[in-house]
């Protein structure tokens, strides 16, 4: 088994889990509604795919590291 294409494949849902973290822990605490926190997932999963894309080659980029 190639364990470098299984990290590959992997990286998508993990950088989703990390980014979704924070809205949900507000929703947790009751500081932000449920719907407002899917929208923050998605601004926020916009933002890393963004930076991720302008990256420098070679170089990992976006909000989330990998």
């Amino acid at each position: 088994m190639d364990w470098k294409k299984l990290y590959e494949a992997a990286k998508e849902p993990l950088r989703l889990l990390v980014l979704s973290v924070i809205p949900v822990a507000l929703v947790y605490f009751e500081t932000l509604e449920a719907g407002w926190a899917v929208a923050l997932i998605f601004v926020l999963r916009f933002i890393d795919k963004y930076l991720h894309l302008k990256a420098p080659e070679g170089e990992a980029g976006g909000l989330v590291r990998f």
